[in-house]
């Protein structure tokens, strides 16, 4: 996969804040179109919060360097959906 050298960096958002980290590039099926697109594992972590992986399409991706890829999206909307995501996980548990 081309994507492959970006797990193991840091991302950043556009303005050049730090997200987290690539973990993993993995292709994902969209529930409204059926199309299989790739998308990148962000895991996020803040301290006494529980760790998160967050989504992001590969179409965001702007540039990369050698320990830092950065994403058109900014951070306030990237943590928004990280509180989202970590609301979530504390109403359904981890069934």
């Amino acid at each position: 996969m081309e994507y492959e050298e970006h797990i193991g960096k840091i991302a950043l958002d556009k303005n050049g804040k730090k997200l987290g980290k690539i973990i993993k590039v993995e292709k994902i099926q969209e529930t409204k179109t059926k199309i299989w697109k790739n998308h990148f594992l962000i895991l996020v972590k803040n301290f006494l919060q529980k760790d998160v992986v967050i989504l992001e399409e590969v179409e965001k991706l702007l540039k990369n360097d050698t320990y830092y890829t950065w994403f058109d999206i900014l951070k306030e909307d990237f943590d928004q959906e990280a509180r989202e995501t970590r609301a979530l996980i504390r109403l359904y548990g981890n069934k």
